[in-house]
């Protein structure tokens, strides 16, 4: 005779969960949302005219982007690094894309990277065997309420066809990197990592994926985090990078 366990619960999506009313609000603002977009061109990210569809600019703010310098960077190094991909600088336009992923929540705007990225640089970044964002203070994002390297990582995963894990933690909150000169950057001691998920990583190449390098201090001691847990090698793949 064998006994059966506990009926297991079904966890419901997380936009269930609060009152009655809060659910309500939450789909109204959504159904909203979506009504807008559908009646109301989306306004460009740098200038509010109406913006294409991809990475949320007019035409001539793509145009001007597309201007700028492109940064496949084969021969770009950061420490510690076997490998630094980047695609835009971070100057105008795209310095508008970055801050709507950060701050404004504009998710769309991860695919659209992941997609440009996957056509640019596709080749390159298959040589990795498994997928890792860079990862954010989780006071940090629970303030911001996600990941933006998240939102890159994820569907670039996708289309490279490899896995995503989110193998590293940042250990402390350390002090914002922006606005701080190159020297502050590079000896700021709240930058620690550990990596949660060695096997993940183990006797593997690794993309580290980000949304803007500057100084390559971050990524360099996360790529350390990654190669003493059993990491291989460790390719890092940035959106832009600032140019001076």
């Amino acid at each position: 005779m064998t006994a059966d366990g506990p009926p297991t619960r079904r966890r419901l999506p997380i936009c269930f969960y609060g009152s009655a009313a809060q659910n309500v609000c939450r789909l109204g603002r959504r159904l909203l949302a979506f009504a807008v977009g559908l009646l109301l061109p989306r306004p460009c990210l740098a200038c509010s005219a109406p913006a294409e569809r991809e990475l949320g600019l007019c035409s001539q703010c793509r145009r001007l982007l597309e201007a700028r310098p492109r940064g496949a960077a084969r021969g770009d190094r950061l420490e510690g690094c076997d490998g630094f991909f980047w695609l835009w600088g971070y100057q105008p336009p795209f310095d508008q894309i970055i801050l709507g992923l950060k701050y404004r929540r504009l998710d769309y705007l991860g695919l659209h990277i992941a997609d440009e990225a996957n056509t640019r640089l596709g080749i390159e970044l298959r040589r990795a065997e498994v997928v890792v964002p860079m990862p954010m203070h989780w006071r940090r994002r629970l303030a911001r309420g996600r990941n933006h390297a998240d939102s890159i990582a994820r569907p670039l995963a996708r289309r490279l066809g490899r896995p995503l894990s989110p193998a590293l933690r940042r250990r402390t909150l350390g002090r914002p990197q922006v606005g701080r000169g190159r020297r502050q950057r590079l000896l700021n001691p709240g930058i620690a990592f550990t990596c949660r998920r060695p096997a993940a990583v183990r006797d593997r190449v690794v993309l580290l994926v980000d949304d803007v390098v500057t100084t390559g201090a971050t990524s360099g001691r996360a790529a350390r985090t990654l190669k003493a847990a059993g990491a291989r090698k460790v390719i890092v793949f940035a959106a832009a990078r600032t140019l001076t």
